[in-house]
């Protein structure tokens, strides 16, 4: 049997980006093309965080799970919610991605 790592919290947490209930608008658009188009531009409600590796993660860099009226839910990194001006959204994705190639890079 494998064991799921991941930590999915449904109440805040101190050091996250977001709150619980909190609104937040998903960004108008996609750099990467990853995001459904159906949720671009779109607000909705912060009803989870996804720790997918708590300990490299917790607590500042959960997927932020939220609610749109009429669409569902879906995952977001902090960085696809306007949450910060656009500057600290691109240092954040570049901070990730590095971080991501280390981690590729390690498993080779």
């Amino acid at each position: 049997m494998t064991q799921d790592p991941s930590l999915i919290i449904c109440s805040d947490v101190d050091g996250a980006p977001v709150r619980m209930g909190e609104t937040v608008k998903v960004v108008s658009r996609s750099a990467d093309g990853t995001l459904s188009p159906r949720f671009l531009g779109r607000t909705g409600v912060v009803v989870g965080l996804v720790y997918d590796d708590p300990p490299s993660q917790y607590p500042e860099d959960p997927l932020i799970q939220v609610h749109v009226d009429g669409l569902g839910e879906d995952l977001f990194f902090p960085e696809e919610l306007d949450l910060a001006p656009e500057w600290a959204r691109n240092r954040i994705a570049q901070h990730r991605q590095a971080a991501r190639e280390v981690g590729r890079a390690s498993t080779t």
